[in-house]
Parts: structure tokens; C-alpha cells; sequence
């Protein structure tokens, strides 16, 4: 639940009181147009950005009062709007890396692979059992360089889920894809949301996929919520027409 959250740099309301709640298990979105807040609320999630007011609430705790490493410990994943993945390793490797809020070897053992058999054994056959989920087993050995940008999207996905999230935040997931991989992503996400028992929320753009997955939409502008619902009242709605849809994006 977010309740109430404010962050503001000097005079400038980046989130002005926002407050919304999803369900456990709920596929929900988050739009609107650019610069109204969505990455802002995410980084807050994320413990990037220090909120000025407000609470996140997750399991029945406030993910504000805690530190940021421990965001992800309580099962709070997400990606970003540009691929983090690191382009020398392989894409076992990158997967694996995804895990180290889970490992007791940490994010340098999974990268420099430290010897630390059983538990870089037990990371390797998660992270092998989440390509083969995703059908990318088949590129397990293969360097991240140089494959497909939709590819390198799920491979996205796959880290992410290493880490065996409970919640997942996906950052305009579909940004740079083709309109065909544009939908393969929507019954990606929905795939992984069933398989991996997920509470998924989305920023994106491309309103067609979110209206297509979402089971409920919440609308922001300039850092507020105007509208909240299933995608049909959404889409029905006046303030919503008038702020975002109904605008070139």
C-alpha cells in the first residue's frame, strides 16, 4: 500500500501526497504522462530516493523505515528502464548476479565467483531452472553482448527473478521493443506472474499491452493519482482522457 507519499526537491513536488493500494497476486499498472512520477515512486520503493513524507507498505511493514538492501530480502524486485545487465558475462552469469540478495556469497562472489562450491552451485541451478522457464537455456553460456534487444529484455526478467521476488516493479519493460515483441511481452509478463505466484506492478507507455494485462490501472499527472480502477473505467474516464490518453505521447 502506498499511503500519502511525498518527495520534493527544493520547490518542486516530484510526488505530491499519492496513495494507492493493489492486491496480492494483482497484475496493476501505473501510467501517465512523462515527468508525472512513476519512476519516482519506483526509486522511492527501491530506496533510491528518500521520500519527504508518506509510507510503502509491504507485508505489513514500511518499506521506508528499512534499510535499502533489505527491500529486496523481503521480496520486492524490479528492472529498469535501461538494461543494467553487464555485457561481459555470460548470460548464466548475469542471472546468477540476480540472486545475491538471497546469497549468502553477495553480489562480488556471484561475480567474481569466488569458491564457494555448494552455494554457487545452488545460485547456478536457480538461475539455470529460470532460462529454462523463460526458453532462454539454450544462451546460458553465451555473453550478453551482442543478442537481440528483446532477448536482453528477458534475460532482464530472468535476473529479476533470481532474486525470488514477491513483488515485482517492471520499469517500462516494452521501451525500444518491436509492436511484435510488444505483445510476446505482455504474455511474458502475465506467464511469469502466474508461474512464479508474483504481485506484478507496471510502468509503461504502450497502452495497448496495458490494457490488455492490467486487472487494475492507477493514472498519475505532475505527481498525483487521478484516476484508479479496472482498465475500463480507466479508459472511460474524463480526467484520464484529458491528462493522457487522449494526448500524443
Amino acid at each position: 500500500m502506498v499511503d500519502n507519499v511525498g518527495v520534493h526537491f527544493g520547490g518542486v513536488s516530484a510526488l505530491d501526497g499519492l496513495s494507492f493500494s493493489i492486491e496480492e497476486g494483482q497484475l496493476a499498472a501505473l501510467i501517465g504522462p512523462n515527468g508525472a512520477g512513476k519512476t519516482t515512486l519506483f526509486n522511492v520503493v527501491s530506496r533510491i530516493y528518500e521520500a519527504s513524507e508518506g509510507a510503502v507498505t509491504f507485508d505489513g511493514r514500511d518499506l521506508l523505515a528499512m534499510p535499502a538492501h533489505s527491500i529486496a530480502e523481503l521480496g520486492v524486485g524490479r528492472t529498469f528502464q535501461n538494461l543494467a545487465l553487464v555485457p561481459g558475462l555470460t548470460v548464466l552469469e548475469n542471472v546468477m548476479v540476480g540472486a545475491h540478495s538471497r546469497s549468502s556469497g553477495g553480489f562480488w562472489s556471484a561475480i567474481l565467483r569466488f569458491p564457494q562450491a555448494a552455494e554457487e552451485r545452488r545460485v547456478a541451478t536457480r538461475a539455470h531452472e529460470i532460462l529454462e522457464r523463460l526458453s532462454l537455456d539454450h544462451l546460458a553460456g553465451r555473453p550478453c553482448a551482442g543478442l537481440p534487444y528483446g532477448t536482453l529484455k528477458r534475460i532482464e526478467f530472468a535476473r529479476a527473478l533470481a532474486g525470488k521476488p514477491r513483488l515485482l516493479m517492471l520499469d517500462e519493460p516494452a521501451s525500444g521493443l518491436t509492436h511484435g515483441e510488444v505483445d510476446e511481452l505482455g504474455a511474458l509478463i502475465r506467464q511469469i506472474r502466474d508461474e512464479f505466484d508474483l504481485t506484478v506492478l507496471l510502468v509503461e507507455h504502450h497502452m495497448s499491452m496495458v490494457m490488455a494485462i492490467s486487472e487494475k490501472i492507477v493514472v498519475m499527472d505532475l505527481g498525483t493519482k487521478i484516476a484508479e480502477g479496472d482498465p475500463a473505467a480507466v479508459r472511460d474516464d474524463p480526467a484520464v482522457i484529458s491528462a493522457y490518453l487522449g494526448a500524443s505521447t
